[in-house]
């Protein structure tokens, strides 16, 4: 009578999951910049400017330095 059961409460790994998350996101985000995207760019941005669609091209263009930057900030974190 009286007796007060104890749980043991869970143990927080928060800190380790949450750089294995961003470890994976950037490896992601490498990845598909790297291997897709950029060179997606590139050839819409070919493609377009040959068709005379130069504001597409353009555009294909314009977001080479952002896919690139963010491609360089994963591999950078990774």
């Amino acid at each position: 009578m009286g007796q007060v059961i104890s749980f043991p409460k869970p143990q927080r790994h928060s800190q380790e999951r949450l750089a294995a998350a961003l470890n994976a996101f950037c490896a992601i985000v490498y990845v598909l910049g790297f291997f897709i995207a950029g060179p997606m760019l590139l050839m819409f941005g070919f493609g377009f400017a040959f068709t005379a669609q130069p504001l597409a091209a353009l555009v294909c263009v314009g977001l080479l330095p952002a896919v690139w930057a963010a491609t360089r900030a994963a591999y950078a974190r990774l």
